[in-house]
């Protein structure tokens, strides 16, 4: 009971949005939180953020981004693009309290590996400085951005008003890929530890065409724009690796047949977000068919509203019954579903205590 309590209290911010998806069924999403990948001891609550990605040698440096093709101010931004949503997305997250360090330490600017590890006297320092229990930092970072074209025919628009038509002429496709190396390290001061040490790599692609090379590289997005967007996709990802965070997840409502009154009117019911009578016309609705069908989609949409309340045990109850006493398939896989969910919600439990 305790559990569900906790549970319940937690998914109390469920944003719901019930949208038409069929004439059967209406879909359903809600917004949970997912436990982090890796757990990190519960007595790290003040994260401290550092940027160690300052150059060990200016000179060094500058040759490397002539190399690459890569400004300083360039890589700076990117850098900063992705720390600063490092900490944006933790602090969309309830598991840490984020600090951002002033200082810019050296480490592994444009490196393929990582730096020797922080002393243990520097990273009790640090936390000693900011009153922090442990230091995420960004210790390695390297970019790109390649463009290629070739000459393809390409659709343009000729004419004006009702003359207005597309015709295919000669021109260039162009495409621009960004991609970003980084390396993230987690010191625990208290146990003299680094918890996590991981790579990311992200990529992505834009694309142009026009008449012209020119012209189609004009339209395509500027180089460090595109290098700080896929930096923001690695520091994304790794808020993720370590704190539990918001994930949209869908189900589907049944609200035919409309023979049966109890099933559309509980559909009615959950979209005013009026959950518990929803469940209660379900289940008085529940006793007055005799179609296998239309009581399996019943037991169906009762499971959907356990689990919107935050009663995952009774959601997968009515979900297992919907297979287990009418056949109903997709009750099975929603059953299995919510097993994975209960032992996800204990390990979000277990990730969110504190210690005192």
């Amino acid at each position: 009971m305790d559990n569900f309590k906790f549970t319940k209290s937690l998914l109390s911010t469920f944003l719901l949005v019930l949208i038409l998806a069929t004439s059967c069924t209406k879909n359903i999403t809600m917004s949970r939180l997912m436990p982090a990948e890796i757990s990190v001891p519960t007595y790290v609550q003040r994260l401290l953020i550092v940027d160690r990605t300052a150059p060990q040698s200016e000179g060094f440096s500058i040759i490397e981004g002539i190399l690459t093709g890569e400004a300083p101010f360039e890589v700076k931004n990117a850098i900063e693009s992705t720390i600063a949503t490092v900490q944006q997305e933790l602090n969309t997250s309830p598991r840490f309290e984020v600090i951002r360090a002033r200082e810019r330490l050296k480490g592994g600017l444009f490196a393929q590996t990582f730096p020797t590890p922080l002393t243990w006297r520097q990273i009790e320092e640090l936390c000693e400085a900011y009153n922090a229990d442990a230091v995420l930092s960004l210790e390695k970072f390297s970019s790109d951005f390649i463009i290629t074209e070739k000459k393809q025919l390409i659709k343009k628009t000729e004419g004006e008003g009702r003359n207005t038509r597309q015709v295919e002429v000669q021109g260039i496709y162009a495409e621009g890929i960004a991609s970003v190396k980084v390396g993230f390290r987690l010191y625990d001061p208290q146990n003299r530890n680094i918890t996590d040490q991981q790579d990311f790599e992200k990529t992505n692609l834009w694309s142009a065409e026009a008449e012209t090379k020119t012209q189609a590289l004009a339209l395509m997005i500027d180089k460090v724009k595109a290098t700080q967007y896929v930096g923001q996709l690695a520091g994304a990802s790794y808020a993720r690796r370590i704190a539990p965070m918001y994930l949209n997840i869908n189900r589907n409502l049944f609200q035919k047949p409309k023979d049966n009154l109890a099933l559309a009117m509980g559909t009615r019911m959950a979209e005013v977000n009026e959950w518990e009578d929803a469940i209660d016309t379900w289940e008085a609705g529940l006793n007055d068919t005799n179609d296998p069908k239309t009581a399996a989609r019943i037991c169906y949409n009762i499971a959907v509203g356990y689990e919107v309340l935050g009663d995952l045990e009774a959601a997968k109850s009515w979900a297992g019954r919907a297979y287990t006493a009418y056949g109903f398939k997709q009750g099975r896989a929603y059953a299995q579903e919510l097993s994975t969910r209960i032992m996800q919600e204990e390990r979000l439990r277990q990730q969110l205590e504190k210690e005192y």
